[in-house]
This record gives structure tokens, C-alpha cells and sequence, in this order.
């Protein structure tokens, strides 16, 4: 289980889930034909995997981690522009059906046929050779991580790296509420992502508590990512100008941008509440919980 067990001592148990989750990453990339399914899956293993590997940051040295992130990060960076291009025709028929009847009459045909084309081309570029090699990083990254001499007290290490997380996320939080620029949303969206999934990992330790906030940092994780999936489609339509008439291509920039400002006010406002405590209150709260169902 993806989780960590009464009877396992805290830091080996986050390398279990860290290996479970590169293997579950290997899994879906272990296929004749890989759908977009297992791109997903894939990406989503390699996200959460990476999330565990910030909380044993402070025992396996800076060295092995940036190794190791750099690693899954090179893994999952292709597959990233696949997703991308198959969530696009996604975001954009949500969009319409959102602000009917305002899009009714849009002509979309042309830049549709683009959309398709691109996530044609993404998905030839998923190869076997390039999958081949994708697994063999991650085969590489479960061995040296098998190796890992871990030393410290469990909650010293596993907090340090959870408030690590936190305090990013609430930096993060404060530079995007400001600017709104894509850039900085997406900067936040990363660490909330992380900490949604390092919730995941010590939810055992306050059943009736620590799923909820969970719930609130993915729900708050969603809020970003379909921000971002609105951004990057906003950047497809400045690049496929040609695509549309001029009238149906500021309408549609326009309901995207009205969109666009709704999710992130969401996101400011949730956020402000999962990011209010300051990180080592936090951490030493979370710690409190850790310390009474290790004691049971």
C-alpha cells in the first residue's frame, strides 16, 4: 500500500511507497502500445514519486537527491508535452460548453484539425526506444535508492522535508496571487501537487484530520492545473492566429480569459486558507500527530 504502516519505521516506509510508486511508473510505460492511459499514469507515479523524494531530501544528501530528481524529472519531461497536447481539445470543448451560448456560433473547425495534428505528432514522438530507456532510468533510480543509507530520526528527517514543501508552496502562493502570470501559477501549482502527495503518504498518522487537508490541496491542485491547461491553450491560440477569424478568435480569448480569472481567484482563496499557518507551526502540528500514532 501506498501509505505508511504502523509497523514500519517511518523513513523506510516512504522509500517503500518512493519504489512502489517508480514501479507503478514502469508498469504503464511496460506496454506494446502505450495509450494515453498510461501517459497519465505514468506521469502521475513519476509526480508522486518525486514528492517522496523531497521528504527524504535531508537523509539521503543533496547529492543523491538532485541526482535522482533530475532523473524522473528527465523521465517524465516527454511525456508532459503528449499530455499536453491531448488535454487541449479537452480544455477547449469545456470551454464552449461553459459559456454557451456566447460560443455557439464560433468557427473552430480549422484550429481543431491543429489541435489533432499536434497531439498526432506528440504521441508518434512516445516511441518504444524512447520508452525502453525511460524504464531503464527508473530500474536505475529503484537500485541506488535500494542503496541508500538512511540515517536520523524519522519525523526530524520527514518533517524537514514536509516543511521544506509547505513553505515553498506559501512563497509560491504569494508571488502568483500577485502577478497572475502564468509562469508563477505554475511554479505554485508544483508545489501543491507535492504537498497534496506527501499528505497522501502520512494520512495513517491522523485518520480523522489529515485526509480532509488532503482533499483541500488536490482540490486547490485542480484549481491550478486547469488554469494551466487554459494557459497553455491560450499560447496555442496566439500561434494558430491564422486558424480563425478575427471576431471568433477574441471571443474566444475572451470567455478563456474570464475563465481563467474565475479558477484563479478559487485558487487564492483556498489557498489562503491551506497556506495561513506558518510552515514550522504547521510542521510541529502535523509532527504532534506523528508523534501520538507512532507511540500507540
Amino acid at each position: 500500500m501506498a501509505e505508511l504502516q504502523p509497523d514500519e519505521a517511518g523513513l523506510s516506509g516512504v522509500r517503500r511507497i518512493f519504489q512502489e510508486w517508480l514501479a507503478g511508473a514502469g508498469d504503464s510505460l511496460h506496454r506494446k502500445r502505450v495509450t494515453d492511459a498510461h501517459i497519465h499514469d505514468a506521469r502521475k507515479q513519476l509526480k508522486k514519486s518525486r514528492a517522496a523524494l523531497r521528504l527524504l531530501r535531508e537523509t539521503i544528501g543533496e547529492i543523491a537527491y538532485r541526482r535522482e530528481n533530475i532523473a524522473l524529472r528527465d523521465a517524465a519531461r516527454p511525456l508532459g508535452v503528449a499530455r499536453d497536447s491531448k488535454v487541449l481539445s479537452v480544455a477547449l470543448d469545456d470551454l464552449v460548453e461553459r459559456f454557451e451560448p456566447a460560443t455557439r456560433s464560433l468557427k473552430l473547425d480549422k484550429f481543431r484539425r491543429v489541435l489533432r495534428q499536434e497531439q498526432t505528432s506528440a504521441r508518434q514522438a512516445i516511441t518504444q526506444t524512447l520508452m525502453n530507456k525511460q524504464r531503464k532510468a527508473l530500474r536505475e533510480v529503484a537500485a541506488r535508492s535500494s542503496r541508500w543509507n538512511m540515517a536520523g530520526d524519522d519525523w526530524q528527517v520527514i518533517g524537514g522535508g514536509l516543511q521544506r514543501i509547505y513553505r515553498g508552496g506559501r512563497k509560491k502562493m504569494k508571488r502568483a496571487a500577485r502577478s497572475r502570470l502564468s509562469e508563477d501559477l505554475h511554479d505554485w501549482r508544483k508545489q501543491v501537487k507535492y504537498l497534496w502527495h506527501q499528505l497522501q503518504i502520512l494520512e495513517p498518522a491522523w485518520p480523522g484530520l489529515l485526509p480532509e487537508l488532503a482533499g483541500q490541496v488536490h482540490k486547490l491542485s485542480e484549481h491550478l492545473g486547469d488554469d494551466h491547461d487554459l494557459a497553455v491553450l491560450h499560447a496555442r491560440l496566439t500561434a494558430h492566429q491564422d486558424a480563425f477569424e478575427r471576431q471568433d478568435y477574441d471571443a474566444l480569448v475572451a470567455v478563456l480569459d474570464r475563465r481563467r480569472t474565475r479558477l484563479q481567484d478559487k485558487a487564492c482563496e483556498l489557498g489562503a486558507r491551506i497556506f495561513e499557518e506558518k510552515p514550522r507551526r504547521f510542521v510541529k502540528r502535523i509532527g504532534q500527530y506523528w508523534q501520538l500514532w507512532r507511540s500507540e
